[in-house]
């Protein structure tokens, strides 16, 4: 059960903190021009680039779903119940 509820909170968490991550970093505009030397014609081109730091949360968070997942999909381990034995009957017949 606690498998589960840790798995479930890294799900959430991680989903929720790629919105919020998504939300603020803007990606970064590089403008490159250039001009035909021949007809004069000048060609732009826009290239938008996320920061460096947006990929490596963005693996972070990956690995977090991952684990979240796992730990909701893994089986738990069923312990066996002994009865409670008298230490003395054990000890006696030795």
């Amino acid at each position: 059960m606690m498998k589960r509820a840790i798995g479930i909170f890294l799900t959430l968490s991680s989903l929720l903190t790629y919105l919020i991550v998504d939300m603020l970093y803007d990606p970064v505009k590089n403008k490159i021009s250039t001009t035909d030397m021949n007809s004069g014609v000048t060609t732009t081109t826009v290239l938008y680039q996320y920061p460096l730091m947006y990929w490596v949360i963005c693996v972070i968070l990956i690995i977090t779903f991952i684990f979240g997942i796992y730990f909701i999909l893994a089986k738990e381990k069923k312990y066996e119940e002994y009865p409670p034995q008298n230490i003395l009957e054990i000890s006696e017949s030795n």
